[in-house]
């Protein structure tokens, strides 16, 4: 078995974390709520399904970003300080999620 972080491990967590969110979100949600949202969102598309696919991609795009700046970061700062490994992509994909559902959560 292969310990690195790969693609596919990276795509397991991530279904996961989406589903975990899912799932919260279906516990916590205000049945028969009468607040309506002033999102931009709101306001100019109406469908769910439109609105669930474009903030997943959001969702996804900024993790692609945030983690090629973590990686970077680690491998142009970090690994000269402190005298560690440089880490790739998949590993600084993981991480990035893993401490953002972290924080958020």
């Amino acid at each position: 078995m292969e310990k690195g972080i790969t693609t596919r491990f990276n795509i397991l967590a991530t279904i996961a974390l989406w589903a975990i969110s899912f799932v919260f979100a279906l516990t916590n949600y205000e049945v028969g709520s009468t607040h309506e949202s002033n999102a931009l969102i709101d306001m100019y598309i109406d469908s769910l399904i439109v609105k669930t696919i474009l903030l997943l991609a959001t969702w996804i795009a900024s993790a692609l970003v945030l983690s090629k700046l973590f990686n970077e970061i680690w491998n142009r700062l970090f690994s000269d300080i402190f005298n560690v490994r440089q880490i790739n992509f998949s590993e600084s994909y993981a991480f990035s999620i893993l401490m953002t559902w972290a924080l958020l959560s």
